[in-house]
Order: structure tokens, then sequence, then C-alpha cells
């Protein structure tokens, strides 16, 4: 058996997330599951495929699947159908990828993401189940009931998540572990972009290099709050003449009517040569380095990682307090967090970013960037991770031993 340098055994775990389509999710768990490595645990990961795009992980196994997402907004009856006429082939296929490939613990994330823990149960393969979703009450009732049977660990992204979405369920309650993203620190290094670097990233964009430039990143949908931030935008640039904005992110086929509904709204804002809208971008790094204040505009989340991420590039942020965001940001001192469904709070806020004097706005991002150094390194959480997977693994270790002896 082969060993890690402090004597504990390799532990193979399969990461199973229901997109297919590189996110923030994918980066998180690939950043994770290389300072893994160092601690002997190999991942490998297993990707609901839901159309031809599918992400290749750098230096890491992938398997995809098809048909493993039961509840979908588009066509959901045809959908359910079509789940479960594949379902008995996909548990089957995914046993065997545990099976054949030693897997030790399997991770989901989602509480959607069901199938590949019922996989899991038919190995008695210890899951690990994280919990993200923000589901109506019936279909979150129905889910943690399975969540509580199936999952060994359930791993949330806050204290007040915990206590909000597991408080009133003292055996789901037991089983939870509080776990915030970790973030590579080596990539998301300002002094890693120099100043050219970031005047041609602002000229592929389209943006005037000397234009504060306020940005958003997250995928186009509702829970994101994108009409709050171009609202703020209209406040803003009542204000501040040359100020440009940023939004970045995955336009949704699932829903093609909040595309419009943002499209519709910046114009009639005034804001159609002043709203730039990239796309999806895997460079979240080099994105965040040409922004002047940074905002998430979420009405709905659990613990947005490009709130730490941009801490770590010494953005200013400015921030909703939905979820553990009042965690990571401390008003004030390393960023600014305001109310949700309040374009006017956002816009007031970075106008305060915008207009503070230069030293403070830095002396602000670098206690943010100590911040995440110190509370949210991804080596930090890796650790933490690591810890609930051998915690898993060693009572199933020893129930091995003792029936060979």
């Amino acid at each position: 058996m082969n060993h890690t340098s402090d004597n504990e055994p390799r532990i193979t775990v399969l990461y199973c997330i229901l997109d297919s389509r590189f996110g923030g999710p994918h980066r998180l768990a690939q950043t994770t599951g290389r300072q893994l490595r160092e601690h002997g645990v190999e991942t490998l990961f297993l990707l609901g495929q839901k159309s031809d795009d599918v992400w290749q992980p750098d230096g890491f196994h992938a398997f995809a699947c098809k048909h493993i997402q039961c509840f979908t907004r588009r066509h959901p009856l045809l959908n359910f159908v079509t789940f479960c006429c594949f379902l008995p082939a996909n548990l089957l296929k995914i046993r065997k990828i545990v099976r054949s490939n030693g897997v030790g613990i399997v991770h989901v994330d989602g509480i959607t993401n069901f199938v590949p823990a019922l996989a899991a149960w038919l190995t008695r393969t210890p899951v690990v189940w994280h919990y993200n979703d923000h589901l109506p009450d019936p279909l979150r009732w129905m889910l943690l009931r399975l969540v509580r049977a199936l999952a060994s660990a359930v791993i949330v992204q806050g204290e007040k998540l915990k206590e909000v979405r597991t408080g009133s369920d003292p055996k789901l309650h037991r089983k939870t572990v509080v776990l915030y993203p970790g973030i590579d620190l080596r990539e998301f290094d300002p002094d890693r972009r120099d100043a050219q670097a970031r005047v041609r990233l602002r000229e592929e964009l389209g943006i005037p290099v000397d234009s504060p430039l306020i940005g958003t990143i997250g995928n186009m949908n509702r829970f994101k709050g994108h009409t709050y931030f171009i609202r703020a935008a209209q406040r803003i640039k009542e204000q501040v003449k040359n100020a440009k904005f940023l939004m970045v992110g995955r336009k949704l086929d699932t829903d093609p009517d909040y595309w419009k509904q943002i499209q519709q709204l910046t114009a009639e804002c005034g804001l159609k040569e002043d709203v730039a809208f990239a796309g999806f971008r895997e460079d979240a790094a080099g994105i965040l380095s040409i922004l002047d204040v940074f905002v998430l505009s979420s009405i709905l989340e659990s613990c947005p990682n490009v709130v730490l991420e941009a801490m770590a590039m010494k953005v200013p942020v400015v921030a909703t307090d939905v979820g553990a965001v009042p965690e990571m940001v401390i008003h004030g001192r390393t960023g600014f967090v305001v109310q949700p469904h309040d374009a006017d709070a956002i816009a007031e806020a970075v106008l305060a970013c915008l207009q503070k004097p230069e030293e403070q706005v830095r002396s602000m991002v670098e206690a943010a960037r100590k911040r995440v150094e110190a509370t949210f390194a991804v080596d930090i959480m890796a650790r933490q991770q690591l810890h609930v997977y051998r915690s898993l693994s060693r009572p199933r270790r020893a129930s091995a031993l003792a029936r060979k002896g």
C-alpha cells in the first residue's frame, strides 16, 4: 500500500459536479485537488454532461455521464422521463467507476446531484455532500431526507448557512461541517499582472484605459441580481461621467428571458455604450486585475468565492449581505457589505470606494489580501477537507482490517 509522507494511506476521491461546463465549482475543486494530491489524495471527476461543452480538468482524469440531472426548468416532464430511463444504466456506470478505480470517498457537489450518492450507497462508499443549492421548500425537504440518509458528512460554506440549512434537523446538523472556499494565492496575485497586460486586456474588451471600471462576475441567472448592478451603474454614471461597467458571465440557455431583460434594462438606463458584456471567461484573475471596484449584487448566494478572489487581487469589494459574505468581508475594513435588492446602497458604496483617498483604499485592499492569506488560502482549506476525508476513511479501513483478522 502506498502511504503519504505522514504515514497515512492514499485516498481516491470521486468528485461529482452536475454541470460539465467550466465554472466556479470546477475551478475550486481542481485547485483544491492539486493541494490534496500533495497529501496523498487523488481526485477523479464525474461530470453531468448537459452539452457537448465538457470540461477537461488539467492533470486529472474525468468521466462524463449524461442524463443524471433530475430537475430542469426547460422541458421538465420530458427530462424527468429521460432521467428515469437512464437511471439504472447510470447507477451501474458510476458503481463501476467507483469499484474499478478504488474510490474511497464520493464527494457530491449539490443536493440535486443525487445519482452519484445513490451509486456510492450501492458500493457502501462514504459520501461527502456539498450543500450549496437554493431550492423551493417542497423540493428541498424531499432532497434533504435523502442527504440525511446517504451522507456521511455534509459540507456547507458558512456558519450562518449551517444554522439556517441544518439547524432544525439534529441528525443532519451533527453531520455538517463548515468549509469555506479556498483561494489559490499564486493564481490570484495582483503582482503577476503588470500594467501592460492590464492595458491590453482593457483594449481587448473595448474599455478606455483611463476610465474607472466597475465590474461583476457571475453567470446570467436571476440570483446574481444583475438588474441591481445595472441600476446602480446608472446612479454611479450620474456622478462619475467617465465610469465604465463590465459584466462577465455565461448567458444561460435555461433562462433566455432574463438575458433579454438585462439587455432591455441596460438600454432603458442609457448605458448601452458604457456596459461591456464579456460573456464567460476563464481568466478571472486577469479580469479582476483591471477593475477599480468589484461588485457582487446577488440576492441569493452560499459562499461566492469570487468575492475572496477579488479580495486576494486587492480590488475594493462591494458585496450584498447574502450567504456567508459577512463572514468573508469585514464591513468598512476589507470591503463594503450592503443590503440586497438595493441599487442605491450598491451605488453609494461604489462611489465611496472611488472617492476615498488613495491611501485609505490601499489600506483596505491590503487588509483584504491579508485576511484571505490568513483564513481562506487553499492550502488551509485543503487541510480541513483532508481531515473530513480521513475521518471517514479510517473507520472504513479499520472495519476492513477487522474482517481480515
